[in-house]
């Protein structure tokens, strides 16, 4: 048998032969491309959000099997009806966003001011990554069609390295302001059903003349914005009054944590209101404080005082109220014993 020598000569010809196969074993190697997958999807096709706040729907896109991140565009928005572009959604308007991260903890107006700025955004968009909607609070009814309007369609651009592909038809359909909550407006027509909301709840009130437990529905809540004025700046003003309108003394309700009501600043208190300056809306963010309820999305108030019942014993007597109020202003919120008073 002839003896092979790894001589020199021999170890180039091996060494040409190894990168031959390597180059060819590398031209039969996929890309290295992101994947863009069938399988992801919106989870909804059609929005309605409520014009007059600025209103967020997230977790609306799943990526499926897809590379990320994608990258999402709006395009081909127009209305419905008449397939005539929406200059009102895609143009930019002056909105006002956050720029530092409000904590519930700031002790003035210019602290909360001074956290937010105005910027020109469209009225209508999806984050970048995300593929999350937002309708800011400029959109008004009066230049953005809303219900019962068949509203405005649009297609959604998905793309990222490894191609693009769209989504068709998808809706927006805005509702009608409804500047607080609770509230007695209709969403599709506007018209209020009611003039009053109701507490979300009451123990231990009990009626000035019969001493029996005033009833929740018999308490009403009127909200209330001063237009005549239009210097007065934000403002949340509280007032209460029996059944003939005359003027309960807040100073009765006192066990109520008036400083800490709500997130507002220079408290007047009188013997017929409780006033604050504020900063709408209210609440600034969705997000629990202590000035919210669990989820962040009302603000929660007690009411509250204490007297010696009919035994000589102390007992306690709280209302509660959650609300939201999504447009500046001077604001009242009225709250009408139309039974009887309260016994203090």
């Amino acid at each position: 048998m002839k003896k092979f020598t790894l001589n020199h000569k021999n170890i180039l010809l091996v060494f040409a032969g190894l990168l031959l196969t390597l180059s060819s074993c590398t031209k039969n190697l996929p890309d290295n491309r992101d994947t863009l997958s069938d399988d992801s999807r919106f989870t909804q096709t059609v929005y309605k959000p409520t014009l007059g706040r600025s209103t967020l729907f997230d977790n609306n896109f799943n990526a499926g099997n897809s590379t990320l991140p994608l990258t999402f565009e709006i395009v081909n928005l127009h209305r419905t009806t008449t397939n005539a572009p929406a200059p009102e959604l895609t143009n930019s308007f002056p909105v006002k966003v956050w720029t530092q991260g409000y904590t519930g903890t700031e002790t003035t107006l210019a602290e909360i001011e001074n956290k937010r700025s105005i910027v020109k955004q469209p009225l209508f968009s999806i984050r970048d990554h995300a593929g999350e909607f937002l309708m800011w609070a400029g959109a008004q009814s009066s230049f953005v069609l809303c219900q019962p309007d068949s509203g405005y369609t649009f297609d959604v651009k998905i793309s990222n390295s490894g191609g693009s592909r769209y989504v068709r038809n998808m809706r927006l359909q805005p509702q009608r302001e409804r500047p607080y909550e609770p509230s007695v407006y209709d969403p599709v027509n506007g018209i209020a059903q009611n003039t009053y909301v109701s507490p979300l709840s009451i123990s231990n009130f009990r009626g000035k003349q019969t001493g029996l437990s005033i009833p929740l529905s018999t308490v009403h809540i009127f909200f209330y914005k001063d237009t005549a004025s239009v210097t007065q700046g934000n403002s949340l003003t509280f007032k209460f009054y029996d059944a003939n309108y005359n003027p309960i003394d807040p100073n009765n309700f006192n066990k109520t944590n008036w400083p800490a009501l709500v997130h507002g600043f220079d408290m007047e208190k009188t013997d017929q209101y409780v006033k604050y300056k504020v900063a709408y809306p209210i609440p600034l963010v969705a997000m629990k404080t202590g000035y919210t309820n669990s989820s962040g999305t009302m603000a929660h108030t007690i009411f509250s005082y204490d007297r010696l019942n009919s035994g000589g014993l102390r007992e306690t007597s709280q209302m509660a109220f959650d609300f939201a109020i999504y447009e500046e202003g001077s604001w009242q919120i009225i709250i009408v014993f139309s039974g009887e008073s309260p016994l203090f």
